[in-house]
């Protein structure tokens, strides 16, 4: 059965920013400085997500309630049913996922948090009187994709092929690069010049979620294609000092490739073995699942994919067992014991055959010597 595909609504577009509320989001931006001050890791990460998702709840505010200010007694009194509406126009409209819908709420609810420690309001206005989304955790928003090898093997083809290739060598990196270190889009999109060390063939010191700093690991293929890819970068292109590994020209000015232009070339990748919602995390979910696969070590591939937990990994970085699947696995099993004992058996019977030519051997010579064969027998 195929998968049901994904619709997804383009509501805020930049038209719709005339509606948002100037004096709410100056508040906004005051909450977001302070909290960069703390936790200056997740400046780019953490916070520019919020603040994108708390820019479209505001949209949607001036769009319905015009200038209603966000410490106003009409907001603060009326706060859960506009909450509420909101919730209802992000899964009925938007038809946002569950877990998305929470974080949305999560970020308008960060902000009042802040702003009663500051004295801007009294109290919280929604806070334990709002339902969040429940069994969130549960609802796929994603369909995801584990790779076969003849898929891999697909897509490679394509990629290097000599004739009419449509392909440069960054997205042959890319998918290398992605597919043997198993690293987020968000490591990915900062890979630099700067933080590679070659000779180990590791990008040292990458920021990725939540501001960690994490090594993003590559193979001999890999090295090969960097060192082709920093002799071309010498030599083909002028005035080049963009620090990216991955680059693209834009007015005159090399920039690097945006999180959005990795995206869409994965979703590319997909599209040559028929998936049109292949994504991102698909390549580190299928990078983590042929670790586990071909050598069997949960904490290896756990290690591998920078998780604190090895049931991070088991739950949601493997790829589900059919009944049918794992019949076949005991099967091979069964099969391999079987053949491990036919091997045991034979080893016992050039045993048994070695000591019964010994013992040949050693009458013969008593025979000659004209010895007493007691002790022998014993």
């Amino acid at each position: 059965m195929s998968k049901e595909k994904i619709t997804r609504v383009k509501y805020f577009t930049p038209d719709k920013e005339k509606y948002i509320y100037e004096e709410n989001w100056k508040k906004y931006k005051k909450y977001l400085q302070s909290n960069i001050i703390k936790n200056k890791d997740v400046k780019d990460t953490t916070y520019k997500r919020y603040g994108a998702l708390f820019r479209h709840f505001l949209i949607w505010l001036g769009e319905n309630y015009g200038e209603l200010d966000l410490y106003s007694d009409e907001f603060m009194e009326n706060a859960v049913d506009i909450m509420e509406g909101y919730m209802l126009f992000c899964q009925e409209v938007l038809q946002n996922h569950k877990k998305i819908i929470n974080m949305k709420v999560s970020a308008v609810s960060s902000f009042y948090i802040w702003s009663m420690k500051r004295g801007f309001v009294k109290y919280h206005p929604f806070d334990g009187k709002l339902d969040r989304m429940k069994k969130a955790n549960e609802e796929q928003i994603l369909n995801h994709y584990f790779l076969s090898d003849d898929q891999i093997n697909q897509i490679r083809n394509d990629l290097y092929k000599t004739e009419n290739n449509k392909w440069s060598i960054q997205d042959q990196l890319l998918f290398e690069v992605s597919l043997f270190s198993a690293n987020r889009l968000g490591a990915l999109e900062r890979l630099t010049i700067s933080s590679l060390d070659l000779d180990n063939m590791v990008f040292e010191g990458i920021r990725e979620k939540e501001g960690y700093r994490v090594e993003v690991s590559f193979d001999d293929t890999c090295r090969d294609m960097i060192e082709t890819w920093l002799s071309m970068r010498k030599d083909d292109y002028d005035h080049l000092e963009c620090d990216a590994l991955f680059i693209h020209k834009y007015k005159d000015e090399w920039k690097p490739w945006t999180r959005s232009m990795i995206t869409d070339r994965m979703h590319k990748f997909g599209e040559i073995i028929g998936i049109e919602d292949f994504h991102p995390h698909c390549m580190r979910k299928t990078a983590i699942n042929k670790i586990y696969e071909d050598t069997g070590d949960l904490n290896l591939a756990s290690q591998w994919a920078n998780h604190k937990s090895s049931a991070t990994t088991q739950a949601a970085y493997l790829k589900p067992v059919s009944k049918s699947e794992l019949r076949d696995k005991l099967k091979l099993l069964k099969f391999k014991q079987q053949e491990i004992e036919k091997e045991v058996k034979m080893q016992e019977n050039k045993l048994d055959v070695a000591y019964i030519d010994s013992y040949v051997i050693l009458l013969q010579i008593c025979h000659l010597s004209r010895l007493d064969l007691t002790f022998f027998k014993n």
